[in-house]
């Protein structure tokens, strides 16, 4: 990326923190949401099984622990809602402010303009993972290896190539409708029931676990989970997928992007 295209990404960034810190209530609300994301998966755990730690879940998944299964989820599924409400909002928040055609006609790639609206929630999604692993590991004797999970980052990033390429194609068709609010919250909420953060996909019906599977997030989810417990020798076939559908979903999204972008400036960027 040429130095024109890091200051446009700079400066997209910088517009972002500025919107970001004129709401500080939403630190708050974020860092509320891992805690009661985490803390809900041990109360389930907890009346479901009486204990802590489940033999089934074990069984199922290789973690015993609710609340470890749990927070491995929350890094994926933090990341994944991150680049696809990102992206999604950054074309909505234009349209509706109707300066997408000017934003549109800044001298920068597209990549650019998305990348610079998500580079702050990607960075406090970093930020608030490095407060909760200590803290639940103070809090709930975490029963993760802190180490493990800084190695098997460069899984999350393979598998936010597929979840940008959703992103941009989510973006892609918002432009096209120019009604996002039924689309965005069906698409979040099937993110989320599918994205195997909370629960281990295979209590799922068989057609629920295809469409999880044909989706980047759960195989980034469950290729995580496998590398911190095992390593990345034991994990090569969820390692090989994760690429496969990373390297699909990127070109996808760029292709449902582009159609999208020439569909709607036939009829023009109107603003609602």
């Amino acid at each position: 990326m040429e130095a024109t295209e890091l200051r446009a990404l700079w400066g997209v960034a910088v517009k972002s923190w500025r919107v970001f810190l004129s709401y500080k209530v939403w630190f708050v609300s974020d860092i509320g949401m891992g805690f009661l994301f985490v803390g809900q998966a041990l109360l389930i755990g907890l009346g479901l099984t009486g204990k802590r730690n489940s033999e089934a879940l074990q069984r199922l998944t290789g973690y015993s622990d609710y609340v470890a299964f749990a927070v491995l989820g929350l890094l994926v599924l933090s990341f994944g809602l991150t680049f696809l409400s990102g992206f999604v909002w950054s074309v909505v928040d234009e349209l509706y402010a109707g300066t997408l055609e000017y934003s549109f006609a800044a001298p920068m790639r597209r990549i650019t303009f998305f990348l610079g609206n998500v580079l702050v929630r990607l960075f406090l999604s970093l930020l608030y993972m490095a407060i909760y692993l200590p803290f639940f590991k103070l809090l709930f004797g975490l029963g993760i290896d802190l180490l493990a999970v800084v190695k098997a980052l460069p899984v999350l990033l393979l598998g936010s190539l597929g979840m940008v390429g959703l992103g941009m194609a989510a973006a892609g068709i918002v432009l096209y409708l120019r009604d996002p609010g039924p689309f965005i919250n069906i698409l979040e909420m099937l993110v989320f029931a599918l994205s195997g953060a909370m629960y281990p996909l295979s209590i799922l019906p068989t057609a629920l676990q295809v469409l999880a599977k044909a989706l980047p997030y759960a195989p980034t989810t469950e290729a995580l989970r496998k590398v911190v417990a095992y390593g990345y020798a034991s994990s090569t076939g969820e390692l090989e997928y994760l690429a496969l559908i990373s390297l699909t979903y990127s070109l996808l999204g760029y292709a449902v992007y582009k159609w999208s972008e020439r569909q709607a400036r036939i009829v023009g960027l109107k603003s609602y």
